[in-house]
């Protein structure tokens, strides 16, 4: 960012951030209910290649969320040190 942002587009990003890290744990959730569906009245019908894909999902998910998470800190220190 070669010129600062003001406190208003700090706010505003820091809004889309939330809502980013809200629907990326809204679909890990999903993910992780999925995951459990495949119980003991299963017959085997999750192939070890799709729980692969589907765990390898889940970890980059919380990955991103943990990059978002660190970015929404970053912008909040930015506005405190703006007041």
């Amino acid at each position: 960012m070669s010129e600062e942002m003001t406190a208003e587009q700090l706010r505003r990003r820091i809004a889309d951030l939330d809502a980013e890290i809200a629907e990326l744990r809204r679909l890990d959730g999903d993910a992780q209910a999925r995951r459990g569906e495949d119980g003991a009245r299963s017959e085997g019908s999750v192939e070890n290649e799709e729980l692969a894909t589907e765990l390898t999902g889940i970890a980059e998910n919380e990955a991103v969320i943990d990059v978002l998470t660190q970015r929404r800190e970053s912008l909040e220190e930015k506005l405190r040190a703006a007041r």
